[in-house]
């Protein structure tokens, strides 16, 4: 069925805690795929509903981008949330400031908070290849991540919102753990308050993933076979490269267990499409490319990968 953030198809169970029983609320994600970790936002899965994407595709220069399909995207009274990661794990991608705010418009008109994941956006650790701008709002929370910015243990989150949501916010952390890690606090604090960290960000962190997203893009395009339908995702953001074989002739499991034999480990894409209900083809073809090796294991991987791309395709031909 098309993505609908009002009622379902299978409807959920009633909420059965809290100080009152009433409907279960969804959790839209407008814009599929995307972080793996929302489908486990909630106890029941089924409350988690995604929205399958139009593709905007260059097939001259094999790049593609996903684009939210707002004739899919339905924000109503069952809608409990929205969230989308910008720039996207696992694809890069940005939304414009235009469709945030399309989207938080359509959530607004059903006090409905938007929840943008920023890990890997302005102003650290400033992993956004293309412009963009934050987008806050009354019924935004921009959330801000400093694992990706030189504290990977600390896992230190900041939230920028209306103070009605923030306080929600404090209350379910409060529940969670006793203490925040302090010792990180403090240096992110001073790295913050000195200016080092978004320096950092803009100069240091993000060139140098930029620079590996290059390799990607290069090697394949040297390696990959021209007569064959890939699809690299527009690097925009993230440090990440995701890639689109269309018409794979096996799964996308089958061929991360293929690419292991000649010593490549990519990310089967099918586990970042969490609450597309459609069986939908596509997510079976895609993988995602981390961009933390250095450049000589990139470019050898981008060529074993070349190698096994023509010779699963070729094996069907034959």
């Amino acid at each position: 069925p098309p993505c609908q953030g009002g009622a379902t198809a299978n409807q959920s169970p009633p909420y059965q805690g809290g100080a009152r029983r009433g409907s279960l609320k969804n959790i839209v994600l407008p814009l599929s795929p995307d972080y793996t970790g929302y489908g486990g936002v909630s106890l029941i899965p089924e409350a988690v509903i995604a929205c399958k994407p139009t593709l905007d595709i260059d097939a001259a220069a094999h790049r593609f981008k996903y684009r939210p399909d707002f004739s899919q995207l339905s924000i109503g009274e069952t809608s409990g949330c929205v969230i989308f990661s910008r720039p996207c794990n696992p694809t890069g991608n940005v939304l414009t400031d235009e469709e945030v705010k399309k989207i938080a418009a359509m959530a607004a008109a059903f006090d409905v908070p938007v929840f943008v994941d920023s890990a890997y956006g302005p102003p650290f650790p400033a992993l956004n290849f293309t412009e963009m701008t934050p987008i806050f709002g009354e019924n935004i929370v921009h959330c801000m991540s400093l694992s990706k910015a030189g504290l990977p243990g600390e896992r230190i989150g900041i939230a920028i919102g209306d103070a009605k949501i923030i306080q929600i916010l404090e209350s379910f952390q409060t529940n969670m753990c006793i203490h925040s890690p302090r010792y990180g606090q403090a240096i992110a604090a001073r790295a913050i308050n000195s200016g080092a960290l978004a320096d950092i960000g803009l100069n240091v962190i993000r060139p140098y993933y930029q620079s590996k997203f290059d390799v990607v893009e290069t090697t394949l395009e040297q390696a990959m076979p021209k007569n064959l339908p890939w699809f690299l995702h527009r690097g925009e953001g993230a440090i990440f490269a995701w890639l689109w074989l269309q018409d794979l002739p096996v799964t996308d499991w089958e061929f991360y267990q293929e690419l292991k034999k000649v010593g490549v480990i990519l990310v089967p894409g099918s586990s970042f499409f969490p609450g597309l209900r459609e069986d939908w083809q596509h997510k079976h073809e895609c993988l995602r490319i981390s961009l933390t090796a250095t450049n000589d294991e990139i470019e050898t991987a981008m060529k074993r990968l070349a190698q096994m791309v023509e010779k699963v395709y070729q094996s069907v031909d034959s």
